[in-house]
């Protein structure tokens, strides 16, 4: 009997919700939540459609749980830069920097994030979670800006809320727009050289938004 219960297979439930994550991740994205399939994740992820229940509840469940992990690996990202250290200007210079490269390596997010504006944020309004693991980074833009108000480092005091929604636009819009845009003035917003110069660009209006030092990086 033991020689039997040896060679059974391990439960490995934290494993088996992962790569139901993964899998709903990438169909979610590729589909949208109206044309996602349930069926296509648990084939994907290996598993019984029952696990997935078990997991997740529902479909929406799934989605919910999702986006809840999409946001988090933004929101870890964020917290590692440590805005709470350093010159004012070097920090401000970190988050805008990061958050322009999460969105340009992360398609993912950037069609999930698509799919849920579409759907009116709905679903996204019943997580809690999303709502609790933003604020702390909007807290803290606030006390970077004071920071540097009162250092000399920024000339003004614009509402953090403000600010890091001007961040994500200077990182998002041209990849949400990117072939309409690309279309109407004929360049291609894919192009290295010009996402690099973008980047600069978004660096650049920030500071100046809100009044760096001029030289001071």
């Amino acid at each position: 009997m033991e020689a039997e219960s040896s060679h059974r297979p391990r439960r490995d439930p934290e494993g088996t919700r992962l790569r139901l994550l993964e899998a709903a991740t990438a169909e979610f994205a590729a589909h949208g939540f109206e044309g996602a399939r349930v069926e296509r994740v648990v084939v994907a992820a290996g598993v019984t459609t029952r696990m997935l229940y078990h997991y997740f509840g529902d479909k929406d469940g799934l989605y919910v749980a999702v986006l809840e992990a999409a946001y988090a690996e933004l929101r870890t990202g964020e917290r590692r830069l440590d805005l709470d250290i350093g010159a004012p200007e070097e920090a401000l210079d970190r988050l805008v920097r990061y958050t322009f490269d999460f969105f340009q390596s992360n398609q993912v997010f950037v069609r999930l994030t698509q799919g849920e504006n579409l759907l009116s944020g709905r679903r996204a309004r019943r997580s809690k979670s999303i709502r609790e693991m933003s604020q702390p980074l909007i807290d803290g833009i606030g006390r970077l800006i004071e920071r540097g108000v009162a250092s000399g480092a920024f000339t003004s005091r614009p509402d953090p809320l403000q600010l890091y929604i001007s961040i994500v636009a200077l990182s998002a819009h041209h990849i949400n727009n990117r072939h309409t845009l690309g279309v109407v003035f004929g360049r291609d917003l894919a192009e290295e050289g010009w996402i690099a110069a973008r980047r600069e660009h978004a660096v650049e209006m920030i500071m100046r938004h809100v009044g760096a030092r001029s030289g001071a990086l």
